[in-house]
């Protein structure tokens, strides 16, 4: 708290501005308001029942990981996993948390009754080089436990060091927390556990025997072939050989991640057990040629599962597949379900150096038998189809970007120049869009975003900014590509490119508002720096965030900007957009703010922390060049919402009263008070006439019959004598010390 000299004779004015701490004690009487400022808390979200099902038996696959997590939550209630992605770390941390907040296994996870909504991801949302206070981190309670993704946001020494204070105070109630992350994602080696990967094959087959009901298809995982033998009562009878036992045993080798054996055994299920028993029977067949038949029918079922790994290598590799043949095969990969006119188009453009290269297309064997050799079926729509080989289009995606790494450049132009507005694929970007981002999850020089950015020009048209948005959106909650989806949002909201930051408006107004809340209102922050519409899309986007139950934390937000930031547009911008019971505060999709400003209204007659913002934000946003236009539209608003009897005319007028003595009448506030020649309206006099006037009473139940706030007729007031104001006491500024006291606004001290 600081305290601000005044002249000699004049009340003292005290403030506390950015103060968090709960209470406030002032030393004598105050007539500045004061501000207190409450940290939002991170966000948290239930684990899914899904993921606790696989902690326990019996889909759990042992690993000892949890054991020695256990031991560290004990001892420090935090415990550090770190290891490459699909080593296991989420599930052996949700394992440790269950042993360590002995939770039943028993326990139904559907149920709302069971332990397991005391398990709780925790949202890192700060900024890079941010150290989350402990004011932001979950209030400790007794038997709770968090996962923290470390590979979502950078942890520096200082957040980490903030982290392990955190956690121990939640160990001395039973609680934890468990961090995992990459082999770097974690600065302090000291509390770090190596994931130890789990046996994949065990995951799939306990995937198929307890979660999708599939015991032949497990019994074909199984090595130990001595479970062919059954036992009836006492006697063991001893059963013909089972061919099918362990035939594919080596499907899965142990160095496959628990997510992808997960997969496997998904696809594998698919499999009917009558096609594994003929093609095992004509393996074993005295016929050579039914043999063969036997043995590929087999490879195919392997190909099938695996996504076809052998298949394309081969294709590719090995069976001589180049040039044209090997462009077709990944142009209709890119638009499966797409007119092959459209296919060959396509991959006419890979190299469009000239008519020769495009001629070839045309020559020699027809495009459509090409297609079929490269594995591609041919619909009788004449449209491109992997029916016969399903998952062969995002394989043959993924074999070709590792397989010609000189030509990854080229082949990111490609797509960039076919998708392109008015390009021969425009209308297939979504696909492309999502196919690059499935491919960019685990690809080196992964190209998404570059793909991106090439959409994201000056000048495009709203289905590319929707599309672009929902497209970062989804990579910004895939594990692989959250770091980098949050820094370019953050790049691109304070970029020149107006589509970029319309593109940011857009995934902040949505799902990613939501997750990350600080993380999108500072991206909101930076579009507001402009007026345009990505500015009117941010302001929108706000105003929806407010009415979706977040109000409190959207007014902390603004009061800081305001504060903060003094000279910046942004927030005067977004205290507008807040206030604005106009039709122009829903330009830019949002509904009309009316009803959201009738309830600050209403909050601000018994709130004085609202009635303050209010106040001080009008204050703040009339000094503001760059808002003066809108300020005195917004003013208009009030002023007609008050004359339609919208918003309640006593308190409104009352913090506009306050908002003149606080403020040097000279931009907008001057042209509303005194006069503009295309303003006349009937409302706009009448708040005129009552703003002139509200000087002379506190308007509390006010008995003078002169009143104006009592009077509605905007005409002028009843004939009636002055009463005589010689108690009341007035400050240097001329402001009436009866309006801003603080124990008639229902303040009191300490606050």
């Amino acid at each position: 708290m600081s305290v601000q000299e005044e002249p000699l004779g004049a009340r003292p004015r005290q403030y506390a501005q950015g103060n968090t701490a709960p209470t406030v004690q002032i030393g004598g009487s105050n007539t500045a308001p004061i501000n207190i400022h409450r940290l939002p808390k991170l966000p948290v979200y239930p684990v899914s029942q899904k993921e606790l099902a696989a902690t326990i038996d019996p889909l759990w696959a042992f690993t000892s990981t949890p054991q020695h997590v256990r031991k560290e939550l004990s001892l420090h209630g935090l415990a550090v996993i770190i290891g490459e992605h699909g080593t296991g770390r989420r599930t052996s941390a949700l394992r440790a948390l269950r042993d360590y907040l002995s939770l039943p296994e028993s326990a139904d996870p559907s149920s709302t009754e069971s332990h397991a909504a005391q398990i709780w991801d925790l949202s890192p949302d700060w900024e890079e080089g941010e150290v989350p206070p402990l004011e932001v981190l979950p209030d400790p309670l007794p038997g709770q436990g968090y996962v923290l993704d470390a590979a979502q946001r950078t942890v520096s020494p200082a957040a980490a060091q903030a982290l392990r204070s955190w956690a121990a105070g939640l160990q001395q109630i039973r609680s934890g927390l468990v961090v995992v992350g990459g082999l770097t994602d974690w600065p302090d080696g000291r509390l770090s556990e190596p994931a130890s990967r789990p046996d994949a094959a065990q995951v799939a087959r306990n995937h198929l025997l307890h979660r999708l009901d599939c015991p032949v298809q497990a019994h074909w995982l199984q090595a130990d072939t001595s479970r062919a033998a059954s036992r009836a009562g006492l006697l063991r009878q001893t059963s013909p050989p089972d061919q099918t036992a362990g035939i594919f045993a080596d499907l899965i080798p142990r160095s496959v991640s628990p997510a992808d054996a997960v997969r496997i055994a998904e696809r594998l299920a698919q499999v009917k057990p009558e096609h594994v028993d003929t093609a095992v029977q004509d393996q074993h067949s005295q016929d050579a040629a039914v043999a063969e038949r036997g043995r590929q029918n087999l490879q195919a079922i392997r190909e099938w599962v695996l996504e076809w790994t052998d298949y394309l290598e081969k294709l590719l590799a090995e069976g001589g597949t180049r040039g044209q043949d090997r462009v077709m095969l990944l142009a209709a990969s890119y638009f499966e379900g797409a007119p092959l006119e459209l296919c060959i188009k396509a991959a006419i453009e890979f190299d469009p150096r000239g008519d020769q290269t495009r001629q070839r297309f045309r020559e020699g064997r027809s495009p459509r038998r090409r297609l079929r050799d490269v594995g591609v079926d041919v619909t009788e729509t004449d449209t491109a189809s992997f029916a016969s080989r399903p998952g062969l289009a995002m394989a043959a995606i993924r074999t070709d970007w590792y397989h010609w790494a000189d030509e990854r450049t080229q082949t990111r132009e490609w797509l960039q120049r076919i998708t392109a507005p008015g390009a021969v694929a425009e209308k297939w970007s979504k696909q492309v869009g999502q196919r690059v981002l499935e491919l960019s999850r685990t690809a080196v020089d992964p190209p998404f975003f570059a793909v991106l950015e090439s959409w994201a020009t000056p000048g495009i048209d709203g289905d590319r900014i929707t599309l672009i948005a929902e497209l970062l959106t989804e990579a910004a909650i895939t594990e692989e590509l959250a770091r980098l989806a949050h820094a370019k949002l953050l790049d691109w909201a304070g970029s020149k490119n107006a589509a970029r930051r319309q593109v940011v408006a857009h995934v902040c107004a949505g799902p990613y508002g939501l997750r990350w809340p600080s993380h999108a209102l500072v991206r909101l922050r930076h579009i507001l720096a402009h007026d345009d519409e990505a500015a009117q899309m941010a302001a929108a986007a706000l105003v929806r965030h407010a009415e979706q139950g977040r109000l409190e934390r959207i007014i902390e937000t603004i009061e800081t900007w305001l504060e903060r930031f003094p000279d910046h547009a942004a927030g005067p911008r977004a205290f507008l957009a807040l206030i604005d019971p106009s039709d122009h505060g829903a330009a830019a999709g949002a509904s009309p703010a009316s009803g959201l400003v009738s309830g600050l209204i209403t909050f601000a007659q018994g709130t004085p922390q609202v009635r303050d913002f209010l106040i001080s934000g009008w204050a703040t946003t009339l000094q503001q060049p760059d808002v003066r236009d809108a300020a005195y539209r917004v003013l208009l608003a009030w002023a007609e919402a008050v004359h339609r009897a919208w918003l309640d005319r006593d308190v409104t007028f009352g913090i506009l009263t306050e908002v003149r003595n606080l403020h040097t009448p000279v931009d907008a506030m001057s042209r509303f008070l005194y006069g503009s020649p295309e303003h006349d309206a009937p409302a706009v006099v009448d708040a005129r006439y009552a703003l002139a006037n509200l000087n002379t009473c506190t308007h509390a139940h006010c008995p003078r019959p002169d009143c104006p706030l009592l009077h509605t007729s905007g005409t002028g007031p009843p004939e009636a004598e002055a009463t005589p104001r010689g108690d009341q006491e007035r400050t240097p500024n001329g402001q009436d010390t009866s309006s801003t006291d603080p124990d008639a606004e229902g303040n009191t001290s300490p606050r």
